[in-house]
């Protein structure tokens, strides 16, 4: 019980950011995660005697441009190159192997985004990140404290569970990061495992229309409404710049979002596009990259604002209800309980959503 009650006021508590002089020269590093490995995790803490459970929640790894909409004139120039692939079989209710094994591969120049990626998929050095965090994730969860056997034909029913997203790069993402927990003898590379996902639209990690439409509708409506004029203005000022005058504050912030998608697809040293920064439209690299930073900047500030809104009104409650209620399955010692539950998805969610509820951003940048 004081397990539910302290979770559920954690969730609901927020962290208002005070002013800052983060200027977002050093976004690139920081944003595009070069290192590859957030090293080791934490030390179970001195009071707690016995680990019961632990939650895992991820963003998707590197990735390429997630949208065709236009950047700006020009966005054709370069190319994205994807090697990563996937293999897909079909298989029968009860297992039975129905189809060969078929390597998807997209066409070149048949894409939404120059080059041969399907938009928004991961790459390579994505999957790394996941692969590594996988590694983190083994040294602390099955050498340190035995949570789970070392080899998946090992694994008790139930004991481990994996939910993503229902897009290609959030369960690769899922895939790869079970890799690296579970990938590293022959034995473990070919046993079968489960992905539990749902129809995008009804996915609760994300702010949904179909979950609570009362947040992504009327909420998010109000929300931008309500902005501060100085963000509004800014708003306003960088669609006019990028010949997108006389939207709203809605419309502009989601398209600038968008932009700096664009950006850093281009300059992330993670991401396979060439040639990097070359494409950029000049404007945004003169006099110190100003421009860049100021769409980072108002972009990050509002995005940020803009969760901890819909959290405090409860847009992410069903998905809180799921947390709490896996966390008390544990503590109750409840049979089919997972005791690692991944959840693998981006971003928009769950990673904002909980870092905003958590308060676990207190100083920009927060995406």
């Amino acid at each position: 019980r004081r397990l539910r009650v302290g979770l559920a006021a954690a969730i609901l508590q927020l962290a208002l950011p005070g002013p800052s002089s983060y200027d977002y020269r050093d976004i690139v590093p920081k944003y595009c995660h070069l290192a590859k490995d957030w090293g080791p995790l934490p030390e179970r803490p001195p009071h707690a005697s016995q680990l019961l459970q632990a939650q895992v929640f991820i963003r998707h790894g590197a990735r390429v441009q997630c949208s065709s909409d236009w950047c700006w004139d020009g966005d054709e120039q370069g190319q994205f190159t994807c090697g990563l692939r996937s293999l897909d079989k079909s298989v029968n209710e009860s297992g039975v192997l129905m189809s060969p094994y078929f390597r998807k591969v997209y066409m070149q120049g048949r894409n939404g985004i120059s080059g041969n990626c399907l938009t928004g998929q991961l790459v390579e050095s994505g999957f790394e990140m996941e692969r590594r965090n996988g590694l983190r994730l083994r040294d602390a969860y099955i050498a340190r404290e035995a949570l789970l056997p070392a080899a998946v034909r090992d694994l008790p029913p139930d004991a481990l569970r994996f939910r993503s997203t229902d897009t290609p790069r959030t369960v690769q993402s899922g895939m790869a990061l079970l890799s690296g927990m579970y990938g590293e003898s022959s034995d473990n590379r070919h046993q079968e495992m489960t992905v539990q996902t749902m129809d995008f639209d009804e996915d609760n990690m994300l702010v949904s229309w179909e979950v609570c439409p009362a947040a992504a509708d009327r909420g998010a409506a109000a929300f931008f409404k309500r902005l501060p004029a100085a963000q509004a203005a800014e708003l306003q000022d960088l669609c006019a710049q990028r010949y997108l005058a006389n939207r709203s504050n809605s419309e502009c912030f989601w398209w600038l979002q968008h932009l700096i998608d664009c950006l850093m697809s281009r300059a992330c040293p993670t991401v396979p596009f060439s040639p990097h920064n070359q494409t950029l439209p000049a404007a945004f690299l003169d006099d110190d990259a100003a421009l860049f930073r100021r769409v980072w900047k108002v972009v990050d500030e509002v995005q940020w604002a803009y969760f901890q809104d819909a959290a405090a009104n409860g847009a992410f409650g069903s998905l809180a209800a799921e947390i709490l209620a896996l966390a008390s399955g544990a503590a109750s010692l409840a049979a089919g309980t997972p005791r690692l539950m991944l959840w693998s998805g981006h971003d928009t969610g769950p990673m904002l959503p909980l870092w905003a509820a958590f308060g676990l951003r207190t100083e920009p940048p927060f995406w």
